[in-house]
């Protein structure tokens, strides 16, 4: 004769026994810190930080935990560029890029409107910038610039980026969902 137990006097006893196990404990923190640290590589924000300090001819030092000037004295980089790129690039670099799914000539497409943009822009106002005549650092603001947005392109490729998530937070899910109803007999017939 089985016995029924009720849904809620199971969900108790499967807490009591996660919550008991030391490995179950131990995978369920490494899902957790697994999917944000996904999540935190999405943000948008933390690469373009990380832009606007290279556009200044800033380098971070790990030693310091802080952004500093390479070289002896701070490139002078006008901050009417910064401001245009640092606006252009947050519509651009944004969790729908990366999220997309895009095709390798959607991709090629984007980034031939990228390059035209800062070579209009560099080569329009080079004057305002105060970069007549610099065109190693025209070349450096252009390579910073399409070497990120190529990159956050290239997650998007075929939704690769999008398709990693999910999977994670899909395995996360099935592992820590409550595994179907069953009776206290069959709930207890581990040697089997």
């Amino acid at each position: 004769m089985e016995q029924e137990i009720s849904q809620e006097d199971y969900d108790r006893l499967m807490k009591i026994k996660q919550d008991s196990d030391p490995n179950a404990l131990y995978a369920e923190n490494m899902r957790e810190e697994k999917i944000a640290n996904v999540i935190s590589q999405l943000d948008p924000q933390n690469l373009l930080d990380d832009i606007e300090h290279r556009l200044r001819g800033e380098k971070f030092n790990k030693v310091e935990q802080q952004w500093v000037s390479i070289g002896d004295e701070r490139i002078s980089i006008n901050e009417k560029l910064i401001s245009r790129f640092m606006s252009y690039l947050g519509a651009v670099l944004n969790q729908n890029t990366t999220l997309s799914n895009y095709s390798l000539n959607e991709i090629n497409n984007r980034m031939e409107l990228v390059i035209e943009y800062i070579r209009d822009d560099l080569t329009d106002n080079d004057v305002e910038y105060n970069l007549e005549g610099k065109y190693t650092e025209m070349t450096r603001i252009g390579m910073i610039i399409c070497e990120t947005v190529s990159s956050v392109f290239r997650r998007a490729l075929n939704g690769m980026e999008s398709r990693r998530i999910f999977n994670a937070l899909k395995v996360t899910e099935s592992l820590t969902s409550t595994p179907q109803r069953q009776t206290m007999k069959e709930a207890l017939q581990f040697w089997k």
